[in-house]
């Protein structure tokens, strides 16, 4: 079978880094690991950069790609892929991100959509999508019903894509995503010590990772963790991710609301911290705290059990599924809640011992491997 694979989710330089460009990433490397004979994969890239994958086993096209305005890259696709894909004698086209989804006779069209959150949270979010991409977003949502195949992170997902998109069921799979390898725990005193030495981090802390997004709560993580703070803890809360760093909005209230809690000589912004650093986080905190309203899998849930991390999460959307019963729940509109869960875990350390060995039985469920397994058994499935 020979699979045109869009790769370019794992090159941009917009999106390599966020969940969407590591899981593309993954995935492609996992289906060639297999080394299933009847698998010829074309990976579709841009630019020079080229991909970190096991050499000589796929054949490598660079696409063009606008760079101004990048996010209307969509409209020469809707020329250029469907050629592409004849001149490669393509049988399936795996579209990894809704804006550019190629259809051409012949060709069966496979699209992975994590999330709708531009649906879900459509009043919320008109506001700060700029109109180009807005454009591209509603173009690919009126698409996907089209293709042969939906693919989805989480059974929550697939219900959203089934409801506010039209979809058939029977056309959408769940296929789970996995978790690099070098998500494993490392002697707690040891990740100290490092993140220490790169970031001058001595204390205690909580932990989070990610966007700064509205859906992410990170207003109720700042006001929990100041009744945390009154509860006696003396540690700090550490926020890692590019965007902590960015002069926006979203940014401005979260320090706004640090400020009126008094909390700013506790509260910590690494920036954006490679996966090895992010391995001694999740290893050296005391909790990792995932506030999110809405997820589409939640992938920092699953490195953090994998590390043997404590987990605090809510039980929303794709969450329960990732973390079962490995992680304390706490109400995502309660930031009292949120301190009870980590202050009885810090007065029941026999419970956060269960937990921690819980999380990493649980973590080993998802791998990369079984994901690509299930991919080529769907595409198999469309020939």
């Amino acid at each position: 079978m020979r699979v045109a694979f869009d790769l370019r989710p794992a090159l941009k330089k917009n999106s390599r880094r966020r969940g969407i460009g590591k899981y593309t990433l993954e995935v492609a490397r996992a289906l060639l690991e297999l080394g299933d004979p009847r698998l010829e994969l074309i990976a579709y890239g841009c630019g020079s950069d080229m991909p970190d994958l096991p050499a000589g086993s796929y054949e490598y096209r660079s696409l063009f790609q606008l760079s101004k305005p990048s996010r209307l890259s969509w409209l020469p696709d809707r020329l250029l892929l469907p050629r592409q894909l004849s001149k490669d004698s393509a049988q399936i086209f795996h579209a990894n991100e809704i804006t550019s989804i190629a259809f051409r006779s012949g060709v069966k069209t496979v699209v992975t959509v994590h999330d709708v959150i531009p649906l879900v949270f459509a009043e919320q979010m008109k506001q700060s999508i700029p109109w180009d991409y807005s454009l591209a977003l509603r173009q690919g949502f009126r698409r996907i019903p089209r293709a042969d195949l939906v693919v989805t992170d989480s059974a929550y997902s697939k219900s959203d894509i089934c409801h506010h998109l039209g979809v058939n069921p029977e056309k959408v799979a769940v296929v789970y995503p996995g978790c690099d390898s070098r998500f494993s725990p490392v002697q707690a005193e040891l990740a100290k010590r490092r993140v220490d030495e790169a970031f001058g981090i001595s204390q205690p802390f909580l932990f989070y990772v990610g966007g700064t997004d509205f859906r992410k709560n990170l207003i109720c993580l700042i006001d929990g963790f100041g009744h945390i703070r009154k509860s006696g803890y003396q540690g700090l809360l550490v926020m890692a991710g590019e965007t902590f760093q960015w002069n926006i909005d979203e940014v401005r209230e979260l320090r706004r609301r640090i400020a009126e809690h008094g909390l700013e000589p506790f509260v910590k912004f690494p920036g954006f911290v490679t996966e090895d650093q992010l391995v001694d986080f999740y290893s050296a905190c005391e909790a990792f705290v995932f506030p999110s309203l809405y997820e589409g899998f939640g992938l920092p849930v699953l490195e953090a059990l994998k590390c043997g991390a404590l987990v605090l999460t809510t039980r929303v959307s794709s969450i329960p599924e990732v973390a079962g019963d490995a992680a304390v729940y706490f109400d995502p509109g309660d930031p009292n809640s949120l301190a009870r869960g980590f202050c009885e875990l810090k007065a029941d350390p026999g419970r956060g011992d269960e937990l921690r060995e819980k999380g990493k039985a649980r973590a080993e469920v998802f791998t990369w491997t079984q994901a690509a397994r299930q991919l080529l058994t769907l595409y198999d499935s469309l020939l």
